[in-house]
């Protein structure tokens, strides 16, 4: 057993000050930031409505001062004008705006640093670059500074305590590795940060049948381990094979559900086969972590210290609980680039007002109707989370040169790839690499076409779906 490895064994309450002391040494603040947080759940519903409206006013006012693209828009505060007041008068703010408008969203005193999206982040704990999955087909880059970073770690530790395995206590994390998929190692402070975690790591983008079989087998060489982080599709996909091939089952007391719509055949189908208690994690790169379900299971709990979120209709309305509408986030953390009313991409709908039985203060969504891509099928017929697709096109693909795309599967090994290209130059080198990533997934033999399109054809439902499989329905 090496040093890293043996870290994982120590107390629980020593990883966690180790855990820490390493993001102090790194630079990051997370340890103030996530007691302010923690200090937030025991404010009352009135407290909660001033703290928020504190938060959102700094925010609003760093926007209409600091960044040119929202001093454009001319948004004075109108007098006696709450910040939540003041909030719609700003614009929605598009995926396609980010794209058109990036370096004048940009803070002011940055922009000399942050001269494109393409530019490289600063070595050290400063901002960010931070690429989207394309989870609506329009894959973004955003910006987000060291105050954000410190929120976004400090929500991730609120969802593994919301969801039943606080800061120390391990877990399985079945996740996508574009470092294992490429043989690659992870950095040694990533080692250091999952040993502190007692985390064991186990790659979602890996789902033939003999990766599901490896998965298992770690699984059930742990029985002490009682929790699972997963992509929902990828633990689906799990449970499918274990169900079909009637294999032993590991238990797990919680699953959180990540990166996908947990619907309510998902969560009974891993509630029935894991014997385990299913929550709902809500959030994105571009955002972090913005909402979880609590025990009570009435809804997932807006991280109030970290976004104010609204669910509007076509025409911007406030929708009413119980009606769904589209997402709007404003990141109260991020004055570098500011996102005001940032359209996410998913449908939410507010749950009936009230407390909850959990008592935390934070407002509920009744319930994220994020996309339902189709998974994809594997040659042998397991089931292949579409994150994989996301990750390469969004994230380590993405050099902004595709407008929207496309991935469908008509067959066991042929995939059709159609895209809206924003630049040609690179654009081939791009997509060759593209190629070369979904055989990673799907074996040498795959047959992938690339298709150059003018736009992305809809559904018969009229709605575009960006993931598609002809060949394999889930049953």
């Amino acid at each position: 057993m090496n040093i890293i490895n043996g870290l994982s064994y120590l107390p629980r309450s020593m990883r966690q000050q180790l855990y820490f002391g390493i993001q102090t040494v790194i630079g990051s603040r997370v340890r103030p930031v996530w007691e302010e947080f923690l200090s937030w759940e025991r404010l009352t519903p009135a407290e909660l409505d001033q703290a928020v409206e504190k938060k959102l006013s700094n925010i609003l006012e760093a926007a209409t001062t600091g960044s040119e693209y929202y001093r454009n828009f001319n948004l004075p505060r109108r007098s006696g004008e709450t910040a939540r007041q003041w909030l719609k008068q700003f614009p929605i703010l598009e995926r396609l705006k980010v794209r058109e408008n990036f370096t004048s969203i940009v803070r002011d005193d940055l922009r000399s640093q942050i001269t494109s999206r393409e530019v490289n982040s600063p070595a050290g704990y400063s901002w960010l670059m931070v690429k989207t999955g394309g989870t609506t087909g329009m894959p973004t880059t955003v910006v987000h500074d060291a105050n954000t970073r410190d929120w976004g770690r400090a929500t991730r530790l609120y969802g593994l305590k919301q969801c039943g395995f606080p800061l120390g206590k391990p877990y399985i994390k079945l996740w996508g590795s574009e470092r294992d998929l490429l043989q690659q190692q992870i950095s040694l402070q990533q080692r250091v940060l999952q040993a502190l975690h007692a985390e064991i790591p186990l790659n979602a983008f890996r789902a033939r049948e003999e990766d599901l079989q490896r998965h298992l087998k770690v699984m059930l060489a742990h029985p002490e381990i009682k929790h699972l982080m997963s992509y929902v599709d990828a633990a689906a996909s799990l449970a499918i094979f274990i169900r079909d091939k009637n294999l032993r089952v590991p238990k797990f007391e919680t699953i959180m559900a990540c990166a996908g719509t947990v619907t309510p055949g998902y969560r009974a189908l891993l509630e029935e086969t894991f014997s385990a208690e299913v929550f709902d994690k809500y959030g994105s790169r571009d955002c972090c972590d913005l909402a979880c379900e609590c025990k009570s299971h009435t809804g997932l709990h807006v991280y109030s210290p970290q976004a104010v979120i609204e669910i509007v209709d076509e025409q911007g309305r406030e929708c009413a609980p119980g009606q769904s509408g589209r997402i709007l986030v404003t990141m109260l953390n991020n004055r570098s680039f500011p996102m005001i009313r940032y359209s996410i991409g998913d449908l939410g709908v507010w749950a009936e007002p009230g407390a909850c039985a959990c008592g935390s203060p934070f407002p509920r969504m009744q319930s994220v109707l994020g996309r339902e891509d189709d998974m994809l099928s594997t040659q042998d017929g397991t089931l292949q989370s579409s994150s994989f697709v996301r990750h390469f096109v969004g994230v380590s693909l993405n050099r902004q040169l595709i407008h929207e795309w496309q991935f469908e599967q008509t067959g066991p090994k042929d995939f059709i790839f159609r895209y809206v290209p924003l630049k040609t130059e690179g654009l081939e080198e791009d997509l060759n690499r593209l190629k070369q990533s979904i055989r990673l997934v799907f074996g040498a033999s795959a047959n992938i076409e690339m298709c150059r399109v003018n736009e992305i054809p809809p559904s018969a439902s009229g709605k575009i779906r960006w993931i598609i499989n002809r060949c394999h329905k889930l049953q």
